[in-house]
């Protein structure tokens, strides 16, 4: 399937005119009280917006062990969403224990029977995927996910400066499909860093589907153009705290993407973006009382616990030998500090292993 169709649209702010389409399965909520004048993209537009701008500002007022916690584990939620859209869905904690180098290749797991140890958390839920893709697609998605964080973690980064650079990091992804011509990316660049009066989050979307028409994709919902939609919302001056998320809605909401054009189109990425949003701010409220339940725990005055606290927030996954990187102390003392927080409801064994065990946060 091709990309996106273009389509003639009319600006947005205006109202639809057709009384057959979408237009009038908007609530009331959404017209003015003024004009009787409204338009589908309205409320879901105020919505997304409001669900990022929490979410943004709620990351902004935490710790910053759990700042950057709710920002690898909503990377792996995003990359895990992504998974679920091109094939099969990989539980997140499963995607962190592959990146941190503590399980192999899937494929070759299921042929010798190891699947399970290799996709702890799916198995504890009592799933087995079917696994139909190719390694490359987990690659890919790990690749994602470290971007979808350099977002925010890499200030000077311009991933927008230019032809250039626009090329640079579509190739880093590794995704791309059609042809890429300078000529292309710049008629693409141009409006994305222009001003005008058409709102930042409509301006991404409407990016991320003028990419797909350009470069002709194999997925009418390409990585690629998703991740541009989160660089240019940093370059309108958002996602200062976390990038902007997509993929962590569910796999309705996506599938639903691939067939629609148009003013459909912006609607279903309004709302991926608002079901995502809520997925994170629900993953930083886990943080937030993990961190809770951590600060009253006992502690001497020359205790590792603090900075073993600080470590399980900070990564999705973490292991003994780990820990002890961490806090120069011995493979023994990452131990015991481990069994205390398993004790206090901190964390949990993550593998099921008697040995190169990994643990998550409750």
């Amino acid at each position: 399937m091709s990309g996106v169709p273009d389509e003639a649209e009319e600006p947005w702010w205006e109202p639809g005119r057709d009384a057959n389409d979408e237009v009038e399965l908007i609530p009331k909520a959404a017209r003015s009280a003024e004009t009787g004048l409204y338009h589908p993209l309205l409320l879901p537009l105020s919505q997304a917006q409001n669900a990022v701008a929490r979410l943004e500002a709620s990351v902004a007022t935490v710790s910053p062990a759990v700042a950057e916690g709710i920002r690898a584990r909503t990377a792996y939620s995003e990359a895990a969403g992504w998974l679920a859209h091109v094939s099969t869905w990989i539980h997140p904690n499963d995607l962190a224990l592959r990146d941190s180098g503590l399980t192999g290749s899937y494929i070759a797991a299921a042929r010798i029977g190891k699947l399970q140890a290799h996709l702890p958390s799916m198995a504890a839920m009592g799933t087995t995927p079917e696994l139909v893709f190719s390694e490359q697609y987990v690659v890919v998605a790990l690749r994602f996910a470290r971007y979808w964080r350099r977002l925010v973690e890499f200030k000077t980064w311009q991933p927008l400066a230019d032809v250039a650079a626009v090329r640079e990091t579509v190739d880093a992804l590794e995704w791309r499909r059609g042809p890429m011509q300078d000529s292309d990316i710049q008629a693409w660049l141009v409006p994305v860093l222009g001003h005008d009066e058409v709102p930042d989050l409509i301006s991404a979307g409407r990016a991320a589907r003028d990419w797909m028409n350009t470069h002709i994709q194999s997925d009418p919902l390409a990585i690629d153009a998703i991740f541009l939609a989160a660089c240019i919302w940093r370059e309108k001056g958002f996602g200062r705290s976390i990038s902007l998320p997509f993929w962590s809605a569910t796999a309705y909401r996506h599938h639903r993407l691939t067939s629609a054009v148009g003013i459909p189109w912006l609607i279903g990425f309004l709302e991926c973006i608002t079901e995502a949003a809520q997925t994170a701010r629900y993953e930083l409220d886990k943080l937030r009382r993990v961190e809770d339940r951590a600060a009253i725990l006992k502690r001497s005055v020359r205790s590792h616990l603090p900075a073993a606290i600080d470590a399980v927030i900070r990564v999705p996954v973490i292991t003994a030998r780990g820990l002890a990187k961490r806090l120069a102390i011995t493979h023994q003392a990452s131990l015991g500090l481990l069994k205390q927080l398993i004790e206090a409801g901190i964390i949990k064994e993550a593998t099921g292993r008697g040995a190169w065990r990994a643990f998550v946060t409750v």
